[in-house]
């Protein structure tokens, strides 16, 4: 598939612009484990409340057709599709514009084959899988799809020089989708809806991770620190429908492994709410871990302790106000995936210092930002061994910009400290 009408910058930057970060979705969907952590080959059921979701596995008309149940690929899909609704749009149309070009960017923040065909895979299943639900008091029933059809045109090849242009094969044109009546219908429920930070989803580097993110949240929401929100590893990775190790250490692994462990990708991190926390913690009788959340509702609005007030102090003595520092935090941006991965290939640790990095982006701006991240990358890839360790280096290099007034700063005038 192509993107209609070419793909320069410019026209990029407008993409980007008229696309919504927030994004409308059906409350059932962050209520539970609709979407499943893992790709599936049959059914999954699902309780919601007093509703029954049975996702894939079976098709309405056709009881010899049995389509896989969605998982959080489907998910991060249809609500990047959703980012494209025109909000002034009050015709009542369930068509959805954009070029498939916007769709691969906005999933992956790229358009390359690999993930092209990957998307357009995804895109199918959404169209070939249907959702049951049943209301559990009355056993009533009903059933649907997310979209009905995509806007597609066939074209001959534009390339005279290309091999495909000596064939009859035409080139595919993808100019947006329509969504189905019901799935539109239920999106005509304000009350029944809540909004999603996709950028903040899109960021999220698991697959897993991002099935945990999409419902523990709303069941972490009224709990602290000292009385969290807790389910043990073996009940959330049915829920989400992940494989489950039968040894006690080797799911605590599934959470702390890697470079950027599921842990650290989840703690930290923004909701609508505030901050969603993470810990593991072993079960009483030692033979599970757990998971405890609760959500830090006060950090978003008045940042005042730890590295926040740190960055406060940083600020105001480069010459500027603490208006305008209040200001420059009121929309924090969440991490690109351009940025993960330069602090992954920097060996800087992102979990426990998500927030500091995102509030420091959104003060020096995000050319700056990557600047410093990709100098940080740089650092590794070329052997040079900081002080202390490569996080604490690239945390004093941003503080150190964030105190340089913007006229020195513009005139290239920054220490080069290790630490």
């Amino acid at each position: 598939m192509e993107d209609r009408g070419g793909s320069s910058a410019a026209k990029q930057l407008t993409h980007e612009y008229r696309r919504a970060n927030l994004v409308l979705a059906p409350k059932d969907y962050f209520l539970g484990p609709v979407f499943a952590a893992t790709p599936q080959t049959g059914a999954r059921e699902v309780t919601v409340l007093d509703r029954l979701y049975q996702i894939g596995g079976f098709h309405p008309m056709d009881a010899d057709v049995h389509p896989p149940a969605l998982d959080v690929r489907h998910a991060r899909a249809i609500f990047s599709l959703l980012s494209f609704r025109d909000k002034n749009d009050k015709s009542g149309s369930r068509l959805i514009r954009f070029s498939f070009n916007e769709l691969c960017r906005c999933y992956a923040q790229t358009n390359g084959g690999r993930y092209a065909r990957a998307i357009k895979k995804i895109v199918k299943d959404l169209m070939d899988s249907y959702i049951r639900v049943t209301d559990i008091k009355s056993g009533v029933a009903h059933e649907y799809r997310l979209i009905e059809r995509i806007d597609i045109e066939k074209r001959p090849i534009r390339r005279k020089d290309a091999r495909l242009a000596r064939s009859p094969q035409l080139e595919m044109w993808f100019n947006g989708c329509t969504l189905s009546p019901e799935f539109f219908g239920l999106l005509s429920h304000i009350k029944e809806l809540q909004h999603l930070k996709l950028d903040v989803f899109n960021s999220i580097r698991s697959p897993l991770a991002q099935a945990i993110y999409l419902y523990i949240p709303s069941r972490a929401h009224h709990h602290s620190e000292d009385k969290p929100f807790e389910i043990t590893l073996t009940n959330l990775l049915q829920q989400v429908s992940f494989p489950v190790p039968t040894v006690n250490w080797i799911r605590k692994k599934l959470f702390t492994q890697n470079g950027d462990p599921i842990i650290n990708q989840l703690d930290g991190i923004e909701t609508l709410k505030g901050i969603f926390r993470v810990r593991l913690a072993p079960t009483s009788d030692r033979k599970d871990w757990k998971l405890q959340s609760w959500v830090e509702k006060n950090e978003l609005k008045s940042p005042s302790s730890g590295k926040s007030s740190k960055l406060v102090t940083a600020y105001l003595k480069s010459g500027r106000s603490r208006e305008s520092f209040d200001q420059a935090l009121s929309n924090i941006p969440s991490l690109s995936s351009y940025e993960i991965d330069l602090l992954e290939a920097g060996k800087v640790v992102i979990g426990k210092n998500r927030r500091f990095f995102e509030m420091a982006k959104a003060l020096l701006k995000e050319p700056l930002f990557d600047e410093l991240l990709a100098e940080a990358k740089g650092n590794e890839k070329e052997g040079r061994k900081a002080i202390n360790n490569p996080t604490a280096r690239l945390i004093h290099r941003i503080m150190e910009a964030i105190e340089t007034p913007a006229t020195t700063r513009h005139s290239g005038s920054q220490t080069g400290l290790d630490s």
